[in-house]
């Protein structure tokens, strides 16, 4: 006890977390809703520093009884909230108006002026709360559909989400999923953006930015004000370098300038074999190369002495074709999101992801 190298205060303590996760003793009416056959038990954490939920997707059958086990070991506050179809972005907006108010700032950020567009939500539970646990018992929608679930802290709504599947049969859910994935709107070129309006900007246009920063799947890369893998360069500060039309030819034209931190190489090893990818790591003794930048957790480990010749490529591991799923006026929420360096934390958003 005492000794830095054995950390055994920080050991105990991760213990007594870890008991705090644990869910709480149902009650009689709780142990009868528990004890139906068809019931659906759902674990979803939130991922410590990632503002990302466990569990993005979760599929149920029509009217199916639903028992959501939701814990926060996350050092910043959460809640789970279940929305209606199409009805994310006017709860996330209303949420984020309530970060306004002072005497909110510690409240659920569930809006009561909402409530009809809310299927089932939890407190806020975390650190600063009375919780890290909070267990949700509902019914599935009668209407298959794909129903949102949130996390309504202000600015996280974007980010923190996932999907509840309702389908009469669960062969249907496949065909559901596949269709509502972001559909090619247009091939855009420059040559689609020879007008340039003037834009003003406020919460709403940025916010709008943030969605179509994660549909086109940009935050599987880039970081912007913490929101997004750090596998690329940083965006925060981009317009410090690039914006306007210099910017978005670069997002159509991700090779034209290179940055030479997440250049591609193409490995040729001793046996013939070629790998290419982005060094993600390099240690004395080899590199663990991404091969695709979407795949982040699919990586390659290549021996330094396995290495025939190594050559950079001179074109950008950013895939072209980002834009492609997003409209023109997407396009250019997601340029003054990006120029303005991303969403402002508030004074109830303190904590960095």
């Amino acid at each position: 006890k005492g000794n830095p190298n054995y950390s055994i205060d920080q050991i105990m303590k991760r213990l007594d977390r870890t008991r705090e996760l644990k869910e709480p003793t149902p009650n009689a009416q709780q142990a009868q809703f528990d004890s139906q056959r068809n019931l659906k038990t759902v674990n979803i954490s939130c991922i410590p520093e990632r503002m990302l939920f466990s569990v993005n997707q979760v599929i149920a059958k029509t009217g199916q009884p639903l028992k959501v086990i939701f814990t926060n070991p996350d050092a910043t506050d959460h809640n789970l909230v279940f929305v209606k179809s199409g009805a994310l972005e006017e709860v996330g907006m209303a949420a984020n108006a309530m970060a306004r108010d002072a005497e909110k700032a510690n409240s659920d950020f569930i809006p009561e002026s909402k409530a009809s567009l809310i299927l089932n939500a939890s407190p806020m539970i975390g650190p600063t709360r009375k919780s890290l646990v909070h267990v949700m018992r509902f019914k599935a929608p009668e209407k298959p559909g794909i129903y949102p679930f949130v996390c309504t802290f202000p600015g996280h709504w974007v980010i923190m989400k996932g999907n509840l599947v309702v389908v009469n049969d669960i062969a249907e859910a496949d065909a559901m999923i596949a269709a509502a994935q972001p559909k090619l709107v247009k091939e855009w070129s420059m040559e689609d953006f020879h007008e340039f309006p003037e834009r003003e900007v406020d919460e709403t246009t940025v916010m709008r930015g943030m969605q179509s920063f994660v549909k086109a799947r940009c935050n599987q890369c880039h970081v912007v004000s913490g929101h997004g893998v750090n596998l690329g360069p940083n965006l925060t500060k981009i317009s410090e370098r690039m914006s306007g039309k210099k910017l978005l030819q670069q997002i159509i034209q991700p090779s034209l300038e290179l940055n030479k931190q997440f250049q591609n190489h193409q490995f040729i090893l001793l046996d013939g074999t070629v790998v290419s990818g982005v060094i993600v790591e390099e240690t004395l003794k080899q590199y663990k190369i991404a091969s695709n930048l979407l795949d982040p957790k699919n990586v390659i480990l290549i021996g330094k002495d396995q290495i025939d010749e190594q050559i950079p490529s001179k074109i950008s591991a950013m895939p072209s074709g980002m834009l492609n799923v997003l409209t023109r006026d997407e396009i250019f929420d997601l340029l003054s999101f990006l120029e303005l360096g991303g969403h402002e934390a508030n004074s109830h958003e303190s904590n960095g992801h």
